[in-house]
C-alpha cells in the first residue's frame, strides 16, 4: 500500500512540475504542454507534405488550432529550423520533463 501511494505521489509531482517546464529554443520559450500539442500538428503536416521540408512551418502556421504560443515564431525567417529543433522534444516529452533535453527547464 505504501509503495502504490509513493508512485501515485511521484506521478502527481511529476504532473505539477511539467506545467511550469519551459521549453527554450534560440531566443523563444514555449511551455512543455504547448510543446506536446505540437506533435500532432507536426505529423500531420509531414503526411500532407513529406518532399517539402521547407513549407513545414508554413503548414503548421497556416493551422488555426496551433497553440498561440506558437504565432511569434511563425513570423520568423528560421521558423522551420526552430520546429525541426522542437521535434525530438514534441516526439518524446518524458524525456523532457526529467530535463534529459537541454532546451528544457524548470524541472
Amino acid at each position: 500500500m505504501k509503495a502504490l501511494l509513493t508512485a501515485v505521489l511521484c506521478l502527481c509531482t511529476l504532473a505539477a512540475f511539467s506545467d511550469c517546464v519551459t521549453v527554450q529554443v534560440r531566443n523563444f520559450s514555449f511551455s512543455l504542454e504547448s510543446v506536446k500539442k505540437l506533435k500532432d500538428f507536426m505529423d500531420s503536416t509531414v503526411t500532407r507534405n513529406p518532399q517539402l521540408p521547407s513549407a513545414r512551418s508554413v503548414s503548421l502556421c497556416a493551422n488555426p488550432d496551433l497553440p498561440k504560443e506558437f504565432l511569434s515564431l511563425c513570423d520568423t525567417q528560421d521558423a522551420d529550423q526552430i520546429f525541426e529543433d522542437l521535434k525530438p522534444i514534441a516526439r518524446s516529452p518524458e524525456l523532457c520533463e526529467i530535463c534529459a533535453f537541454a532546451a528544457c527547464a524548470g524541472c
